[in-house]
């Protein structure tokens, strides 16, 4: 396959696969490995997959985010057989995700995948997208700035303390 068949084979794992599940079969490879990323996760970092499994995570997502879920593709280059893209997510979280009951916020976050094409399917994903900022407007974790204000007077309060008790002792 050319570059540009396989930009517009990835193109469909973000716009059609996700709303018509005979793509599944059409775009990946019978077995492939997703490759998640990250150091924190609740997920393992390399999973085996199949057509349809990921048929299965579609009709998941859809159980969790609002029917307007969706991602756009800001970005796509490629070269031989991988394609990179710069995506972004929308949606309004309507379902239990990781444990987390529903808290009907919308989230807009961003990530990048980078596929290896194989034989005309998808062989590999590498899959990274800004978990913080997603937990973060879930509510389950503080804006950063908090975490670090909080993080500096439990610091600085630590320090005072050992000085308080070097200067007792000293």
């Amino acid at each position: 396959m050319s570059i540009e068949d396989n930009k517009i084979l990835v193109r469909r794992y973000f716009e059609d696969a996700p709303y018509n599940p005979a793509a599944c079969d059409e775009i990946y490879a019978p077995t492939f490995l997703f490759h998640t990323i990250q150091h924190a996760s609740v997920t393992p970092q390399v999973t085996e997959s199949n057509p349809q499994s990921e048929k299965a995570a579609y009709e998941w997502l859809k159980t969790v985010w609002s029917a307007d879920w969706r991602m756009t593709v800001d970005a796509m280059m490629a070269e031989g057989d991988r394609v990179m893209v710069r995506w972004t997510f929308y949606g309004t979280q309507q379902g239990e995700f990781s444990g987390l009951p529903p808290t009907n916020r919308q989230v807009t976050y961003c990530g990048i995948n980078i596929f290896r094409v194989a034989d005309g399917k998808i062989a590999e994903i590498w899959d990274i997208y800004d978990r913080l900022w997603l937990w973060q407007q879930l509510g389950v974790l503080p804006e950063i700035k908090e975490a670090i204000a909080r993080a500096r007077e439990a610091i600085l309060s630590q320090q005072s303390g050992k000085t308080e008790r070097a200067n007792k002792n000293g």
